[in-house]
């Protein structure tokens, strides 16, 4: 054998090998694994889950502005302060009482027992084309680079767009896993058919599955729920890795893409 096919020989041993590798990484109890810790980060942040009205939180910071615009539009000095008071008690209260009722219970999450593959159905434009995804990525530009609509709640990156793409041409298919396997931190995660109608509980769909970028540091799954008279929503689900731990980023309605 000579040098050039030794060469040659070696390389594809080493692109098997990576692949190989890279492939184990994201196996699917890898998968399931990393959902679990970041979906529980992203019900936190939802308006619909009642752990987001505990102090700190974004249902908790939402209340705190709406209050604070009703402040800011009172003249009177002396009824805005009593405003203020009114403003700290109140929040404290439902915070409170939210932290202790959570310390005995859990928020009990309606799911499918399905992780689904997402299915991209295009409408006016087609992003699996090349030609419209380019039209279409200053748009996406345009939320992920500089949040011009405030769509976001950070600014998180022009890289996070490659994973909408990768989840439009995604080929896996859908799997079956146990709900049970997704409960962390306040949630409990129950069957879709379970009845569930107080604000302990949170009428979600369907989880679907995740894609990765290349140095598996990056990751978006999405997640539909049912939302403002019975509708379904979904998010796109950004997350990533930080000191071996998963993260949830940030989110983005699928309504947009797609």
């Amino acid at each position: 054998m000579n040098r050039t096919t030794m060469k040659t020989l070696l390389n594809v041993i080493f692109v098997l090998l990576t692949i190989n590798s890279f492939s184990q990484k994201i196996d699917f109890e890898t998968e399931k694994k990393i959902i679990r810790e970041t979906l529980s980060q992203y019900l936190d942040t939802s308006p619909n889950s009642v752990a987001s009205y505990i102090k700190g939180k974004k249902g908790y910071e939402m209340l705190q502005f709406a209050y604070k615009m009703g402040i800011v539009k009172e003249e009177d000095s002396i009824k805005k302060q009593e405003l203020v008071h009114i403003l700290v008690d109140s929040l404290d209260y439902i915070s409170n009482s939210i932290s202790a009722e959570l310390k005995n219970r859990k928020i009990r999450v309606k799911i499918s027992d399905t992780l689904y593959a997402y299915q991209y159905k295009p409408l006016n434009n087609d992003l699996r084309k090349n030609a419209d995804w380019d039209d279409n990525y200053n748009n996406l530009l345009d939320d992920f680079k500089y949040n011009n609509m405030a769509r976001l709640d950070t600014i998180i990156g022009e890289e996070y767009i490659d994973l909408i793409k990768r989840q439009i041409h995604y080929k896996g298919t859908d799997k079956l896993f146990s709900v049970k396997e997704l409960d962390n931190s306040y949630y409990k995660f129950t069957a879709e058919n379970d009845s569930c109608n107080d604000e302990y509980c949170f009428k979600a769909e369907k989880v679907y599955r995740t894609v990765f970028n290349d140095s598996f540091t990056k990751g978006c799954y999405l997640f539909s729920f049912k939302c403002r008279d019975n509708q379904i929503c979904r998010n796109f689900i950004f997350i990533r890795k930080e000191q071996n731990q998963w993260i949830y980023v940030d989110d983005y309605p699928s309504w947009i893409v797609d």
